[in-house]
C-alpha cells in the first residue's frame, strides 16, 4: 500500500492517505485528529481507512514532544455501534497502524473513598 503524506504549512494540517473512496464518514478521534473512514456498509466490504488528518500538526506535535498521541475511547461512545466497530477495526491494524501507535489502556475511576472511624 501507497501512503501518501501531504502538508499544508498554511493552514497546519497534516493530511494522510490510504486510498480512495465514495463512501467515507469523518470519525473526530481527538480535537486535533480526525479519521478518514469507510464503513464498508454501502459496499459490503470491510472497513477501512482512507486517511488520517492531523488538525495544527506542528503545535500538536511540539505540545506532545515525544509522548503518545492518546485518544480516549470515551471520545466515540456517542458513535452508532456500526461506527464504533468499524473505527476499533481499523485504528489497530495496517495502515493506520503503521502510521499510529495504537494502545488501548484502562483507567480506572473510583469514587473518593470515606473513611468512617468505629467507636472504641
Amino acid at each position: 500500500m501507497n501512503i501518501q503524506y501531504d502538508y499544508d504549512q498554511e493552514a497546519d494540517v497534516l493530511y494522510v492517505s490510504f486510498g480512495r473512496s465514495e463512501h467515507v464518514r469523518y470519525v473526530n478521534l481527538t480535537d486535533n485528529l480526525v479519521l478518514r473512514l469507510d464503513t464498508g456498509h454501502e459496499t459490503k466490504q470491510a472497513p477501512r481507512a482512507v486517511g488520517l488528518t492531523f488538525i495544527s500538526f506542528q503545535a500538536m506535535r511540539e505540545r506532545l514532544a515525544g509522548k503518545p498521541l492518546t485518544v480516549p475511547l470515551a471520545n466515540l461512545r456517542n458513535l452508532p455501534d456500526e461506527i464504533w466497530q468499524a473505527v476499533l477495526a481499523v485504528i489497530s491494524t495496517a495502515p493506520v497502524s503503521d502510521v499510529l501507535d495504537v494502545t488501548f489502556g484502562f483507567d480506572m475511576q473510583s469514587p473518593p473513598l470515606t473513611l468512617q472511624t468505629q467507636p472504641a
